[in-house]
């Protein structure tokens, strides 16, 4: 594995496996154990405080319902209380004349032989259910339409997880949109962020929260347009926009506190950005992961570490 090391602030960073040792501690999402609120849970990092729960599954071992839900979609479930919030999307028939994005590099047309969905109506939908029953709540549509880029064939249109603060629960669907509902489906507010071009992969990137805000790391193709937003999570209207040159991944930032202040520290192809996320301020980057920038970062043990 090939590593190169910098150290910035007193961070030690390498290569693929990227890691700055100093004392950091997570800036929580959601307050309560038992809610895992976004993607990869309450600190982003796929960790359960609940004891005893389960650690194996059969057709009948350790199930306490079963809901089939239509559609495909890579999202993770999330819950707060006792609702559980998830994203699908229903592929509907061939649309004459549909067709995606063009993507350019060194001036040629790119084409990937495992693209799919583009030609086709796409419906993206949001679904609550009841976690004691799995009954279905409310199910509403996001979505529907023809879209403005492929997908590969083994991904969705429905793969960013939902985030909730326990008021309004946050759909994310790439160039498709931000939609906001609260807790019985109304719709509170959707933001187009326009089209985002990810080499026709389709999207990944979830939203995370910090205090008023909702933030999306939009990197789009060879970098010329990406950048990360964040959006008042009440009314959807932009607070900061920060360009950067990155290219197109897929990867979730995630919000730390380290020497007195708050980061949110961002995995990146080129570059491994840490920003303020009150203002969308540069603190410090390094050399990025160079390619599959996929990977949320992970925190413990005193460090940060990013992987490709």
């Amino acid at each position: 594995m090939r590593r190169t090391c910098r150290n910035i602030g007193g961070a030690l960073l390498a290569g693929v496996l990227l890691a700055f040792i100093v004392h950091t501690s997570i800036a929580r999402a959601s307050s309560g154990n038992s809610n895992w609120p976004q993607w990869r849970g309450p600190e982003g990092q796929g960790i359960s405080s609940d004891k005893g729960v389960p650690t194996a599954w059969s057709a009948t071992n350790n199930i306490k319902w079963k809901t089939e839900i239509s559609g495909r979609g890579h999202s993770s479930p999330i819950i707060w209380g006792k609702h559980i919030f998830l994203t699908s999307s229903i592929e509907g028939p061939v649309v004459p004349g549909a067709k995606a994005v063009t993507h350019m590099i060194g001036g040629k047309e790119f084409k990937h032989p495992e693209w799919a969905g583009a030609d086709r109506n796409q419906t993206l939908k949001v679904v609550c259910l009841d976690g004691d029953s799995g009954k279905i709540l409310w199910v509403r549509t996001a979505y529907d339409g023809t879209v403005f880029d492929h997908r590969h064939r083994r991904n969705t249109y429905a793969s960013p997880t939902p985030i909730t603060d326990g008021r309004l629960v946050y759909a994310y669907f790439g160039s498709e949109g931000l939609y906001a509902y609260d807790f019985k489906g109304n719709l509170a507010w959707k933001v187009s962020l326009g089209g985002i071009p990810t080499l026709g992969m389709g999207a990944g990137t979830s939203p995370v929260l910090y205090e008023n805000l909702l933030i999306l790391q939009c990197d789009q193709h060879l970098g010329e347009a990406s950048f990360i937003v964040a959006l008042d999570k009440k009314t959807g209207k932009e607070v900061w926009r920060v360009a950067r040159k990155v290219q197109s991944s897929w990867t979730t930032p995630v919000i730390l506190r380290h020497a007195g202040r708050t980061e949110m520290v961002t995995s990146g192809n080129e570059w491994i950005i840490s920003y303020d996320p009150t203002t969308g301020k540069e603190f410090w980057r390094c050399k990025g992961l160079q390619s599959h920038a996929i990977h949320t970062p992970m925190i413990g043990h005193g460090m940060v570490i990013i992987s490709s």
